[in-house]
């Protein structure tokens, strides 16, 4: 191979070099927004400490209302920019329950028992500029949450507050007593030391609901003296149900039955009322299968809403004394009280 066979090649690749096209790499810079830098002026914390009333109605997820005290006023200097602030709520003994949109906002809600009220929680941001404008923000919040807040156009004095928002949960509740929430805290985005704590405590106290009980009574067939032949056997069975009335689920009912003509009466077996001439035989009164204890009392359980039936059953028993043919009437009161 020659040496000008070698070098024509490279002047080619020369060639391609000069005419090939030029890369042109343009950079662009882009500046991010600047973001407000915030200072505590205020060295108080907030104390949140609310104390209400609150109607037990059957609302399911319905907002009540929200609660707002102890505000540290102008607790912060923040510059002109994004005023955006963490918020952390670590109150281990809420239990969260669902999530509920009001408004357009979702909030978490939490509850502290199977029928307390729900509660929520907003963290508001609320300023006052050198011209005397305002803006402000509120957001839900959970466990953790970033509120962005607003873009100020100057350098202004800013409050951070915590509120507690109250829900209906749907069915019956009961009372909250004063309780301690616990803390929770938040604080400038770019600047985790000027935080601020909030103190919480809730006390809500919500009305009993009550039912209605109605008058019931039951006729017992008539039974041959035979099915009744030897002292405790028995006969005759028949259902006895008292229809109770409540005005929402969830109420909690207690029950106690006694023997309206014997206050004393600690057994299953009714006295005989006014009008009685059999022998031998007394009413004996059952529930869930089981002769009662009269003055004994007994948890319902939970109610429906509505109308919803307390069932007994009623039967002769014979006793010791000699059978005598006729007719023998009882009367009980069923009483109960609610929580």
């Amino acid at each position: 191979m020659s040496a000008a066979s070698v070098r024509q090649p490279t002047a080619c690749a020369k060639r391609r070099v000069r005419n090939g096209a030029a890369l042109v790499v343009a950079l662009l810079s882009l500046s991010p927004l600047a973001s407000a830098g915030c200072i505590r002026l205020a060295p108080g914390d907030q104390d949140l400490t609310v104390s209400l009333t609150m109607p037990n109605l059957d609302l399911p997820d319905r907002r009540f209302t929200v609660l707002r005290s102890g505000s540290v006023t102008g607790g912060y200097q923040c510059d002109s920019g994004q005023n955006a602030f963490l918020t952390e709520l670590p109150f281990s003994g809420l239990t969260y329950e669902r999530e509920i949109t009001d408004a357009g906002r979702t909030y978490s809600v939490y509850s502290l028992g199977p029928r307390s009220p729900l509660i929520g929680f907003v963290h508001l941001v609320d300023a006052v500029d050198l011209s005397g404008g305002r803006s402000q923000d509120s957001v839900p919040v959970g466990r953790r949450h970033r509120n962005p807040g607003f873009v100020s156009p100057a350098t202004e004095g800013v409050s951070v507050n915590l509120a507690v928002v109250l829900f209906f949960r749907g069915g019956a509740m009961e009372s909250i007593p004063l309780t301690s929430l616990g803390t929770a805290t938040s604080w400038d985005e770019n600047d985790p030391s000027q935080s601020i704590q909030h103190h919480v405590s809730l006390e809500v106290n919500v009305p009993t609901l009550t039912c209605t009980l109605a008058d019931s009574s039951q006729s017992l067939d008539p039974v041959s003296a035979d099915l009744l032949a030897a002292a405790g056997s028995t006969a005759g069975e028949k259902a006895v149900a008292v229809a109770m009335t409540c005005p929402s689920a969830n109420v909690d009912v207690e029950m106690v039955l006694t023997d309206a003509n014997d206050a004393g009466n600690a057994g299953s077996l009714l006295t005989p009322a006014g009008g009685s001439d059999a022998g031998g035989v007394r009413l004996e009164m059952l529930r869930a299968g089981n002769p009662v204890q009269f003055g004994q009392r007994w948890q319902h359980g939970w109610s429906s809403k509505g109308s919803q039936d307390v069932p007994f059953i009623a039967r002769y028993r014979r006793t010791a004394d000699a059978l005598q043919p006729g007719t023998i009437i009882g009367e009980a009161v069923l009483t109960a009280t609610y929580r």
